[in-house]
């Protein structure tokens, strides 16, 4: 087995891990999300934590394809794939705010209630993210 089509089938293996877990993890989040309102408020935050799940998903899907691009065809340039992609999510993720705030102005009680989930789901995904790439990146040294 060339080094090559090693590195393409361990590529291909984390990014089907890292999508596997990515639901997962935003699955228990919406499911969390929605036990805690439903306890905290009384009723369920259902489109704030719907546009949340959904933001995130999105991300997640879109870097992992970009992540896995990158790394068959150009390993040296990871360190600046992940800078860029952390700085393009929380661009996009302020901007969904924005959008949310604008939509929904007048009724602050759901703008809070939108920022915490949301603030919650990117935080948490966030973390996410780091340990499951340095995590990928200390195994592809090992091997």
């Amino acid at each position: 087995m060339s080094a090559s089509n090693s590195n393409e089938q361990f590529v291909i293996a984390q990014k089907r891990l890292y999508t596997v877990m990515s639901l997962l993890l935003v699955a228990i989040l919406t499911s969390a999300s929605c036990l805690l309102s439903d306890k905290l408020l009384g009723y369920v935050a259902g489109t704030q934590i719907v546009i949340s799940a959904v933001f995130n998903l999105i991300a997640a899907f879109a870097f992992i394809a970009v992540w896995k691009k990158v790394a068959l065809t150009s390993v040296k340039n990871l360190p600046v794939l992940f800078l860029s992609a952390s700085g393009i999510r929380i661009l996009l993720a302020a901007m969904t705010v924005l959008v949310y705030c604008f939509a929904m102005r007048g009724n602050s009680q759901s703008i809070k209630e939108f920022a915490v989930v949301f603030m919650a789901f990117y935080f948490v995904m966030l973390v996410f993210d780091t340990w499951f790439f340095i995590k990928t990146e200390k195994t592809k040294r090992i091997k």
